[in-house]
């Protein structure tokens, strides 16, 4: 029996989800079971072994991608260190994942599978060169360049949430100022936005938070906006008009032909890709702004699966 099938494996501080992926990126078959952060790495991870040979296609499987959040020796295949995971210190996941399984295994950051899973399911593995932006708690990213997966010299490229939009910004968790992740990861927005209602009173959020301020989640920050709230349409507007000058940045140094967009705060692009497709109009050189096309991933929630299955071809 030929084995022409990936497996991928997303590990979330929630969740792990497991998927059998074609050659193209296709989900052939998906399970996922709850992560528990207690538990020793090694226990965990023969927990996804016996939930993984369970499946139909597993016999099919030529190879195992690992996609996990933190800092990742992916040349060697250890979790140095995982914010999701804190048991998880210097683990050769590779290592023990190939004992378990007699299975070739891959491993990197959540942010360059997220970007692989990106090439093979928003652009069907057409793009040459491709960066995934991912919006959620933080800001990260991976580059796709002549359709394989760059890394840099230490293994850290992609991480453009701290580029600095505003030297004299906020303080970011990295230690700089001003960095983009300050203005649109969803821990600043959500202070940022509370401070803005607490100055600005609006009788749309009144009504459904009871006149209490707690933190304003982008999730509440959409659903106001939905509702026609301007100060919400305000506060995102400014969200795009960030995110715009920091896409400039990325599209006139690397000039790619897609930006992808993906991770929770995407899902609110409505609200501010108008302003940030201005910006990057704007500030961007004509020509390498023509040519790259910038999309919402229409597959958030499958991205770190499929790229995790698919490392092995890049």
């Amino acid at each position: 029996m030929s084995r022409d099938l990936y497996l991928g494996i997303d590990m979330g501080g929630t969740q792990i989800k497991i998927a059998v992926v074609t050659p193209k990126g296709i989900i052939k078959e998906e399970t996922a079971i709850s992560t528990d952060i207690k538990a020793k790495p090694f226990t965990i991870l023969k927990a996804i072994v016996d939930v993984s040979v369970r499946l139909k296609s597993y016999s099919k499987i030529k190879s195992i991608g690992v996609g996990i959040a933190g800092d990742v020796d992916s040349k060697n295949g250890i979790v140095r260190f995982s914010p999701n995971l804190p048991k998880w210190k210097n683990i050769e996941l590779k290592k023990i994942l190939e004992k378990l399984t007699n299975k070739k295994t891959f491993v990197d950051n959540d942010a360059n599978t997220a970007s692989l899973g990106a090439f093979w399911l928003d652009t069907k593995g057409k793009s040459n060169n491709l960066i995934c932006i991912t919006l959620g708690t933080g800001v990260g990213g991976g580059l796709i360049f002549n359709k394989s997966l760059y890394v840099g010299a230490s293994g850290t490229a992609g991480e453009v949430g701290h580029i600095t939009i505003d030297p004299y910004g906020r303080k970011c968790n990295c230690g700089n100022r001003g960095c983009i992740e300050t203005f649109v990861g969803a821990k600043y927005l959500s202070e940022y936005a509370s401070k803005y209602f607490k100055k600005n009173r609006s009788h749309i959020l009144d009504k459904i938070i009871n006149k209490e301020y707690p933190l304003i989640t982008p999730h509440l920050l959409s659903k106001i906006a939905s509702l026609g709230d301007k100060y919400a349409k305000e506060i995102w507007n400014i969200v795009g008009e960030k995110l715009g000058i920091f896409l400039s940045i990325v599209v006139n140094f690397s000039n790619p032909d897609t930006i992808v967009l993906c991770g929770g705060l995407s899902h609110a692009a409505k609200y501010f890709f108008p302003r940030l497709k201005s910006e990057v109009n704007i500030r961007a050189f004509r020509s390498a702004s023509k040519a790259c096309k910038i999309i919402v991933s229409k597959y958030t929630h499958k991205l770190g699966v499929v790229g995790a299955a698919m490392l092995p071809k890049h």
